[in-house]
């Protein structure tokens, strides 16, 4: 059961997932690049389809060639392969200004490698047609040359998939997409791992040197390749059956209840300092852990206390740290928001511990301009980088000045 699942799993998911994605990119107004997502899922799914032990066999049978199927889902996988990176790479241009030309430019990379590996599969002597084809051949001539020059095509395929679907699930709004894209990365990184690994096994049984134990090599063989599989189509096509699933919904309470518990060390520590802010005593640790309802007002109330308590600590704010906070964080090549929130970061725990050892306080501090974000999503945004930066570099925050917000106000 288990090996029935592993060859015929995949294949099976990629064609219910292709079936379900053609009414989006052919209909409902046809959808060019969920046009070019279906055509990267058929060559996908191909791969997958002819290594199956079935069609395996019946390739080989009605063609006459044995092991025909592997170079043919070799070649369906480098299609996929180029162009999920081709359409990843033309994401930044509007769909109705990409040419013909640049939507198959990856064919001129594909064209010789399918010549190439022509070639080497029929210099290789592998005359008994079997799906398990490493076990049988990986110390014949040709086959060690012949994966070598399949990896050499594919990684640079799957290097950029991964580039450009990290990039771009940085930057998509859409958290089902964003989603998506990084599953879809982490399946084409499981990919690469399984095809070096192979290049090993062919290798070691070529050369004679020592690889892997048989037992440990195919349990890689096993997992690497189903989970890259699962991830890729699950990930590349997640923005078409997630919403059916309600999937945004999830991720969007996911994100707050990540967010709301990321915020609390930085809310904790205002709290203690001016318990005020709160309009209830914190939970536990635990039974934040176990907030599960009316996140959004939590959120939000977490949000005001946080803006709260950093008003009361107005007296013990001190420019000087805020100026060498931000000459440290720009000579370590930060920048954006990150910076501000570096600095703000390094000024509330520099203003924190002020008031925990008893400075006076400002009478009359200055007024300075508070950073966060426009509205309250991108104020969220903002809190939440200030409170991982507390969290990472409170313990590391020093200031070589005499000067203090107490001394300030003397």
């Amino acid at each position: 059961m288990g090996d029935w699942l592993r060859f015929y799993g995949p294949p099976l998911l990629g064609w219910a997932l292709l079936l379900s994605l053609l009414p989006h990119a052919y209909l409902r107004p046809p959808d060019l690049a969920r046009r070019m997502l279906a055509e990267i899922l058929l060559a996908v799914t191909i791969s997958l389809t002819v290594l199956t032990p079935a069609v395996y066999s019946a390739i080989g049978q009605y063609s006459g060639v044995p092991n025909l199927a592997r170079p043919l889902g070799h070649a369906s996988m480098l299609t996929a392969a180029w162009s999920a990176q081709t359409l990843l790479r033309l994401l930044s241009a509007p769909p109705s200004r990409l040419t013909t030309r640049q939507r198959y430019a990856h064919l001129w990379v594909l064209v010789p490698a399918f010549a190439i590996l022509g070639v080497l599969f029929a210099l290789a002597p592998t005359p008994v047609d079997d799906v398990r084809f490493a076990g049988r051949y990986a110390a014949a001539p040709w086959v060690f040359e012949y994966w070598m020059v399949y990896l050499a095509f594919l990684t640079p395929a799957f290097g950029n998939l991964v580039r450009f679907a990290s990039r771009y699930a940085r930057m998509a709004a859409n958290s089902t997409l964003s989603l998506g894209l990084r599953l879809a990365a982490i399946g084409a990184v499981c990919g690469l791992a399984y095809h070096v690994h192979k290049a090993f096994v062919f290798g070691a049984a070529r050369f004679g040197f020592q690889y892997l134990p048989q037992a440990e090599s195919h349990v890689l063989d096993a997992v690497l390749p189903l989970a890259g599989h699962v991830l890729f189509l699950a990930g590349a096509t997640m923005p078409t059956w997630g919403p059916l699933l309600g999937l945004p919904a999830l991720l969007d309470w996911f994100q707050r209840y990540h967010t709301y518990l990321a915020l609390r060390p930085l809310w904790l520590a205002l709290y203690r300092a001016s318990p005020q802010i709160a309009l209830s005593p914190p939970a536990s640790a635990p039974a934040d852990l176990l907030t599960v309802r009316d996140l959004g007002l939590r959120l939000y109330r977490r949000v005001i206390e946080i803006r709260d308590g950093r008003m009361t600590l107005q007296p013990y704010l001190d420019p000087g740290v805020a100026a060498a906070a931000r000459a440290a964080a720009v000579r370590a090549g930060m920048g954006g928001q990150r910076l501000e929130a570096v600095v703000e970061a390094a000024t509330l725990a520099a203003a924190l511990r002020a008031k925990a050892r008893g400075a006076a306080a400002v009478a009359h501090p200055p007024a300075t301009a508070i950073p966060g974000g426009g509205d309250l999503n991108s104020d969220i945004a903002f809190l939440l980088d200030v409170a991982r930066a507390y969290r990472r570099h409170r313990p590391r925050v020093s200031v070589s000045r005499p000067t203090s917000a107490a001394g300030a106000g003397r």
